[in-house]
This record gives C-alpha cells, sequence and structure tokens, in this order.
C-alpha cells in the first residue's frame, strides 16, 4: 500500500509538473498531530508522508495513510482509526498546494518565513487553507516545517459528547520534512 501511495502521489506530481526543474522527495516526512485539554493531552505521530516539491513552481504535494499515525497507547490509536477517522473508509489524507510568492532561489538559500496555500483532504473533505512554514537549506538540504491548526468538524469528523472535553476544538498539526532529488 505504502508504495502504491508513493506512485500515486509521483504520478500526480509529474502529470502537474511541466517544469524542468529539479524536483525533491522526501518518503519519511514527519506530521503530527496534537490536542491538549485539561482532562487530557493527545498526539498522533506519523513518520511516514510522502511529499513532493518542484523546484521550478513551488508545487508541493502531501500524502499519508492514516494508520500510519501512532500513540503512546493503543486504545487511542484504535479509536482514532476505528471511530473518528474511519481509515478503512478514508486511508489517506493529502495535501496539494503552493508556495505563495515563490521563487526557485529560496531553495538555495537558509530557511526562511514563506506561506503555502492550498487543498487539504483529511476524512474526504477538501479545505482550502493557507499556512505558514519555513523552507530553505539547511545543512546542505532542502527542508520545510510548518505548523498550523485544523477544526475536526471542517473535515466531518464527529467528536461523541461523552469525550467531547478530551479533544481539544482545534488541533496542532505540525509538519517536518527533509527532501532529496527525484529521480524518476
Amino acid at each position: 500500500m505504502r508504495k502504491f501511495l508513493i506512485l500515486l502521489i509521483a504520478s500526480l506530481f509529474q502529470a502537474g509538473m511541466a517544469s524542468a526543474q529539479q524536483k525533491y522527495i522526501a518518503k519519511n516526512a514527519y506530521i503530527s498531530f496534537y490536542s491538549k485539554t485539561p482532562m487530557e493531552d493527545i498526539l498522533g505521530e506519523s513518520n511516514e508522508a510522502v511529499t513532493f516539491l518542484d523546484s521550478g513552481n513551488g508545487e508541493i504535494v502531501f500524502a499519508v495513510l492514516i494508520n500510519t499515525f501512532h500513540f503512546k497507547r493503543a486504545l487511542m490509536e484504535e479509536h482514532f482509526n476505528e471511530n473518528y477517522m474511519e481509515s478503512a473508509k478514508f486511508p489517506k489524507a493529502k495535501f496539494k498546494g503552493t508556495i505563495v510568492d515563490f521563487k526557485p532561489d529560496q531553495l538555495k538559500s537558509p530557511t526562511s518565513g514563506v506561506r503555502i496555500s492550498g487543498v487539504l483532504n483529511i476524512h474526504g473533505k477538501d479545505k482550502t487553507i493557507d499556512v505558514p512554514a519555513k523552507i530553505g537549506l539547511e545543512n546542505g538540504k532542502v527542508t520545510a516545517t510548518s505548523t498550523f491548526k485544523v477544526t475536526p468538524e471542517d473535515f466531518g469528523i464527529e467528536i461523541p459528547n461523552l469525550v467531547r472535553d478530551k479533544i481539544a476544538k482545534e488541533l496542532d498539526i505540525t509538519v517536518k520534512t527533509v527532501y532529496e532529488p527525484y529521480n524518476p
């Protein structure tokens, strides 16, 4: 399934990109979400997101299989996959967007602040987002990081009243990736 996801994202990426510029890939990008409430803190993490970046036009694509998120307790993971994210029905989350006002030299300079705008798809629902990020060279490699908030209700994720106080109304999403040159 993971190889299929990589091939699918690669084909979408290549189909939408006519530029002859360098393309970058990361097959182990980090994505987490964090919910903090007085009742309980919840952290789900995945190091298995796949992302592509086109250095010609600043287009960026991310995908992650929902069942790759892990928690400190197995029961949290089970509830996340079965009750909230319905990962059998909605197996992946994806994002496709661009770096706003992108200039190719940004990827050859030290990391700096940018805005990334595009469509985030979670739980089968699309939402246009515009988020802050940092992108550029770090230790000789193209890196990108972002932290932003999402609301489960925006994606049709229902939180039962019984546990409503244990899950924050807004979740903090963190993305970190180190890209490698992509050679199909």
